[in-house]
């Protein structure tokens, strides 16, 4: 694997194993004892932290959440995409997630996955920002002037 220019030695399975596990709620000690089938709580902690500060795993961890970022980020397409498919309705999966604060840092827990349908206001924003993004709608301004020219034939040469 080649990271910030350095050529680095692969992780071993174990260890891309851990960084997966560890990237779904960023718990080490879980993730170690998910991984190393390890029982104690206090050796899992102790493994899972030292885990982490080995160079190759946190600067794998480092890429992938990188890659994860910008994957995120979404392009003026992704943006009208997702206008668009809100715009006529299409039905999408949404989650639920409830938070635990058990332990020293907060833990999301996914509840269950259901399909929702847009509401009505929420169609019609998607469909005024399409529209003012194609430019669909012009602010017409209708104006009434008095204009008096005044012609003299004099000031003109022929």
């Amino acid at each position: 694997m080649k990271v910030g220019g350095n050529n680095l030695k692969e992780l071993t399975p174990k260890q891309k194993k851990f960084c997966q596990e560890y990237l779904k709620d960023f718990n080490a000690t879980r993730a170690y004892k998910a991984v190393y089938k390890i029982k104690n709580d206090r050796s899992a902690q102790q493994s899972g932290s030292r885990l982490l500060s080995n160079v190759k795993v946190s600067e794998y961890l480092s890429k992938i959440m990188q890659q994860t970022k910008v994957n995120d980020i979404l392009d003026i397409n992704g943006v009208l995409d997702n206008l668009s498919q809100l715009a006529i309705g299409k039905p999408r999966e949404k989650v639920f997630k409830r938070i635990s604060y058990k332990g020293k840092k907060p833990k999301v827990e996914y509840d269950n996955v259901t399909t929702v349908t847009p509401e009505d206001q929420d169609q019609l924003k998607a469909l005024e920002l399409l529209g003012k993004y194609y430019k669909i709608f012009t602010d017409k301004v209708e104006t009434q002037t008095d204009i008096t020219v005044n012609i003299d034939p004099g000031d003109y040469d022929g």
